[in-house]
This record gives C-alpha cells, sequence and structure tokens, in this order.
C-alpha cells in the first residue's frame, strides 16, 4: 500500500481529456496518453494521477461510462510498464472499482467520500490508498479552516464506520474548490491549520487560479513556475504530496531546496 506519510512525493498529473482547464486534448489518445506518462516517470513523479474528466470551473460532468472509457486503457497498459503507483481521480464509484480492478493504487476523490457506495468500495479494497478532498460549497458561518476541520473529521468518523484503516487516508483541502482567493493563499500559507491531527497532506495548486492572484498572469500554461514556487512553499512547510503538471520543474525545486538547507537530497532518500 502507498505510504502517504513519506515527504516530498511529486504526483504528476495525466489528464485523458479534451476539455480540462490547462491541457485538454494534449493527451487524449491512449498514444499520447502513455507517452506522456512514460516522461513524467522519466522524470521521477512518485505517483501518477490519471484524469478522465475536467473539473475545471464550470465544466459539464460526463458520464461514468465515458470516463472509464477514458482512463481504462491507460491504466491497464501503465501497470504492464512500471511499478510507480497509479492514482485515479474521480468520484464515481463505479469508476473507481473497475480502476482498483485495473491494478490503481490509490483513489483520489474530489468529492471527499461524500457518495456512500464510493465508501463501500474503498472498504472492500484495503490495499487501496484513498485521497479525501474537501469541495463542498462553503460554510460562510464558519471560518475556512473550521469548514475543513469539520468535514476532515466527518469523514474520518464514516471511514471508521466501515472499518477503513487509518493509515489508508490522506488529505486535501481543495484549493480553489468553491473558495474565496484569500482562503485559497491563507490555505498555501498555513498547511498546519489545514492538517487534520497527524494525517497526511495532499496540496493540488498546480496553474491553478489562486496562482493566477499571486502573479496576474491569465494564462494557465504560463504558472509552471510559480505553482513550483507555491508547491515548494507548501512542501516545506511539511505538505507530503504536492499534485503538479511540472514533475521535472518541482523534482529539481526540491532538491535544490534540500541540497541549500543541508539535509538529505531526494536522490539519497530513496
Amino acid at each position: 500500500m502507498i505510504d502517504f506519510r513519506k515527504k516530498d512525493q511529486v504526483m504528476g498529473i495525466l489528464n485523458v481529456t479534451p476539455d480540462s482547464f490547462s491541457d485538454g486534448g494534449q493527451h487524449y489518445t491512449l498514444e499520447d496518453a502513455l507517452s506522456h506518462a512514460e516522461l513524467l516517470i522519466k522524470e521521477d513523479a512518485a505517483i501518477l494521477d490519471i484524469g478522465g474528466q475536467s473539473t475545471r470551473p464550470g465544466y459539464q460532468e460526463v458520464t461514468p461510462e465515458i470516463e472509464a472509457q477514458r482512463i481504462l486503457p491507460v491504466i491497464r497498459e501503465l501497470v504492464k510498464r512500471t511499478d510507480v503507483p497509479i492514482s485515479v481521480d474521480t468520484y464515481f464509484p463505479e469508476v473507481a472499482a473497475a480502476a482498483i480492478e485495473a491494478g490503481t493504487k490509490i483513489i483520489n476523490d474530489i468529492k471527499g467520500l461524500d457518495s456512500p457506495v464510493m465508501l463501500e468500495v474503498l472498504a472492500a479494497a484495503p490495499q487501496v490508498g484513498i485521497v479525501i478532498m474537501h469541495s463542498r460549497p462553503r460554510r460562510k458561518e464558519l471560518s475556512v479552516k473550521e469548514d475543513i476541520q469539520a468535514f476532515y473529521l466527518e469523514q474520518f468518523e464514516r471511514c471508521k464506520e466501515h472499518n477503513i484503516a487509518p493509515e489508508r487516508l490522506c488529505f486535501d483541502p481543495g484549493i480553489g474548490f468553491g473558495k474565496t482567493p484569500e482562503e485559497n493563499i491563507q490555505i498555501l500559507q498555513q498547511p498546519a491549520d489545514f492538517r487534520f491531527r497527524d494525517f497526511p497532506l495532499l496540496y493540488g495548486v498546480s496553474r491553478k487560479r489562486t496562482i493566477q492572484h499571486l502573479i496576474g498572469d491569465s494564462s494557465p500554461e504560463e504558472r509552471d513556475y510559480a505553482s513550483v514556487t507555491a508547491s515548494l512553499f507548501a512542501a516545506q512547510a511539511g505538505v507530503e504530496i504536492v499534485r503538479v503538471h511540472e514533475v521535472k520543474g518541482m523534482v529539481d525545486a526540491l532538491t535544490v531546496w534540500h541540497r541549500l538547507s543541508h539535509k538529505k537530497t531526494r536522490t539519497s532518500l530513496k
């Protein structure tokens, strides 16, 4: 099972969609998806996160059948080629079940296990890691910290009820999902406030509008340097996993950071 507690894990993004906000259509065919996955592996991605549905602002939901058709051939081929753990970005229980059967090691649920059926699917797959992300509408009577912590606790208790082991869990505060620019920046600045107890954290800010608010750049493809910087800030503040488009830049940034901080290099940690 994936060790979510290991530091400096770089999760590489592989969108097998025609409409993702920054790279839609670039890796849509099986050949293109596999080629990009091999590049991410070469660049030292610790995890590959495969998505078959865009969740950009205002996205149009596709059916579970379409999402499965997009991702399953990629998963089946990748498990033959690499030992790098495969994560699937889905909130459909039927897609999660099919992905697990195909060899997926992590289910990254942007709806944070709100589906009772998803809980049942994951309870039946004890070898699979689970990323629980906050994407519910913000409750304005609570601060963003209070709201997210309450969500974490609720989903943790539901996992306990389904006998899902705690070591399978990783939490994601959901930067960008229904939160204000100020709230997103607060989440980036203060990871300790958005950690549930001592559970591992995953942060995904790559190319998002939060980066645009910080640097003023309107083109997602031009936000990689700033995305790496924001992700590096989160990693050095203790976040275990950072989800990025630009894997090589992220790996290089972490390596240089550790060398200059007189810490062990990422290479020596392997």
